[in-house]
């Protein structure tokens, strides 16, 4: 197990309960990784000096150095030496530090709300949606667990706005509706999180989530018992087009 950094009686922090990392840690650690994130050290590593990094904390040089060893020594951080004196990096155990902050922050200013409206824009996927949500095991319990049966076919959305993206690592943390996976033909079809949505024009559906997907966390791919293209579009024989923007509102149970 990692050794935490030494703090003043009543100041140990929760760790696994908090943020899911075996590491105990305290605001000033947080403070750190979320500076050297800022700087851009969760992608590639940054030269800087123990005397910068305490001048950004508003600390002395000794104790930013301090900060620095034990970071490394609970694996948030990677340091090595450069010509300037070192580059720091954030680990993946770090990244997934901020990633759970942020997401616990989002809860926070958030969890009052019972939906979220999220703006996304169309564009294509590979087409494998409709194949996959017309398997009669899936089918079934999209009529049960939904009341609907879907079109054959999701409609894929990218999220822009960075405020939005926020509301989707809300709904993410939110209960789901579950599809359960099933075995067919020796292939396995793994679980799908749903979560009733409504569309601009009234119309009735769901967000879903497959547990295994080769999208990224920007896109959103909604269901309904119609074609969301057609549906949506201001005249049903001319679909709307990709790039267009549409407006869908998640219902969090």
């Amino acid at each position: 197990k990692a050794e935490g950094i030494s703090m003043p009686k009543g100041e140990r922090s929760h760790k696994t309960f908090l943020f899911g990392s075996d590491v105990d840690f305290d605001s000033k650690q947080l403070a750190v990784v979320l500076k050297l994130g800022v700087y851009g050290a969760i992608n590639n590593p940054i030269d800087i000096t123990s005397g910068e990094l305490g001048k950004y904390l508003g600390v002395s040089q000794q104790t930013a150095a301090r900060y620095l060893v034990e970071l490394e020594k609970n694996h948030l951080i990677e340091r090595t030496r450069t010509s300037r004196g070192q580059a720091v990096q954030i680990t993946k155990i770090g990244k997934e530090l901020l990633e759970n902050l942020s997401i616990m922050i989002t809860k926070a200013l958030y969890s009052q709300t019972r939906s979220a409206v999220i703006y996304g824009e169309i564009e294509s996927g590979l087409g494998e949606g409709a194949w996959y949500i017309s398997q009669e095991e899936y089918s079934k319990q999209f009529n049960d667990v939904l009341g609907f049966i879907p079109f054959p076919g999701t409609l894929n959305l990218r999220v822009l706005n960075l405020d939005d993206l926020k509301k989707i690592a809300q709904v993410r943390q939110s209960e789901p509706y579950i599809i359960h996976g099933f075995t067919k033909k020796g292939r396995h079809f793994g679980d799908v999180m749903c979560y009733k949505a409504r569309f601009s024009d009234g119309t009735m559906g769901a967000i879903i989530i497959p547990s295994r997907t080769h999208h990224n966390k920007d896109i959103l791919e909604a269901i309904a018992p119609v074609n969301l293209r057609e549906r949506l579009a201001e005249n049903a024989s001319m679909p709307l087009k990709d790039g267009s923007k549409i407006k869908v509102e998640i219902f969090l149970q």
